[in-house]
C-alpha cells in the first residue's frame, strides 16, 4: 500500500468513480519522498476500496479531513516523444 497526497482547490475535483488526470505525489519515507507524478487514477471516497491511500491538501496546503483511497491506472508522460 502506497500514500499518495493531492493538491485540489475543492474537493468537487475528486469526482469519485471517475477516471482522472492527477498530479500526486508519494509520501513514503526514503529517498524519493515527495517525488511528483502526473497520472490517470480513480478516487474512492472510502479508504478501504482502493489499493493506495490518498491525503487531500487545499491550495495553501491546508489538510483536508477526509481522505480518500486511490488506484493509480497509468503514468502520464508529459514530454513529446522526441524529448524522451
Amino acid at each position: 500500500m502506497k500514500h499518495w497526497e493531492v493538491f485540489v482547490m475543492d474537493l468537487a475535483e475528486l469526482a469519485p468513480g471517475q477516471d482522472l488526470e492527477l498530479t500526486i505525489r508519494t509520501l513514503e519515507p526514503g529517498l524519493h519522498k515527495y517525488t511528483y507524478k502526473r497520472v490517470k487514477a480513480r478516487v474512492s471516497e472510502n479508504e478501504q476500496d482502493a489499493p493506495d491511500r490518498l491525503q487531500v491538501r487545499f491550495g495553501r496546503g491546508q489538510l483536508a479531513p477526509q481522505r480518500f483511497g486511490i488506484q493509480v491506472l497509468e503514468e502520464v508522460e508529459r514530454l513529446p516523444a522526441k524529448y524522451r
